[in-house]
């Protein structure tokens, strides 16, 4: 981002930009992104900025590869999130739950999270709010952390 007033120029992850628009609560559309940004650098303040998203890589083939992994482990998050806002009746172990749970396994590292919603996932649920909601929050966070790109919504 360029701020109009100063010339200041920053480059900052898009996960930090979407920590910081929702830290203040502020939209996190483009538009708004764009029309309300200020600009960080000490003592400017202005909201004149220009905000413009700059590529992973130059790398066509990279690009494509890091869209496709980045695409594929949010449908597998969606996947899990959907299922831990499932009525008491209607199971949450469920074939596409399994799969969605081998998908993001490669992104982890490590099996702790992914067999804690399973555990919760097979658990009988005597009430509606006996799901699977910590256990999701547990993956989101550790992929975070991570450094991997998880949509705003799924967080």
């Amino acid at each position: 981002m360029t701020c109009n007033e100063c010339g200041h120029v920053r480059i900052c992850d898009r996960e930090a930009l979407i920590h910081h628009r929702t830290r203040h609560r502020a939209g996190l559309d483009w538009a708004s992104v764009r029309a309300s940004l200020p600009c960080w650098n000490a003592g400017c303040g202005s909201k004149h900025t220009r905000v413009e998203a700059l590529p992973f890589s130059q790398d066509r083939v990279e690009l494509r590869r890091k869209r496709a992994e980045t695409i594929l482990m949010n449908l597998a998050l969606s996947v899990l999130h959907a299922a831990s806002y499932r009525e008491k009746d209607v199971p949450i172990a469920t074939p596409d739950v399994r799969l969605a749970l081998r998908v993001l396994y490669p992104y982890l590292r490590d099996e702790t999270h992914l067999r804690s919603y399973w555990a919760a996932a097979v658990a009988p649920r005597d009430h509606a709010w006996d799901s699977c909601h910590r256990p999701y929050e547990a993956i989101v966070a550790a992929l975070l952390k991570c450094g991997l790109t998880v949509d705003a919504e799924l967080r």
